[in-house]
């Protein structure tokens, strides 16, 4: 299994393979580690599309909730 945190600059909703996961930060906005499988996975976000890459589609290696895999995304200028 692995972990991986999405980055983005404000709380927003994280798709995983076109599955709801949550929100990207937890009630205290601090970043919230999400449990996928290894392997390949497709990451985008909810709200609006002012961000990039629009999807990211990732390798997500094995790793752990203490150490878990950065998937960023950016806001566009």
């Amino acid at each position: 299994m692995g972990y991986v945190v999405v980055q983005f600059t404000e709380r927003r909703e994280v798709f995983i393979d076109d599955q709801s996961q949550g929100e990207n930060v937890d009630d205290a906005g601090q970043p919230r580690a999400l449990l996928v499988g290894d392997g390949w996975h497709t990451f985008r976000l909810g709200g609006a599309s002012d961000y990039n890459p629009l999807f990211q589609t990732v390798n997500v290696p094995d790793s752990t909730m203490i150490k878990p895999f950065p998937v960023i995304f950016h806001r566009n200028p």
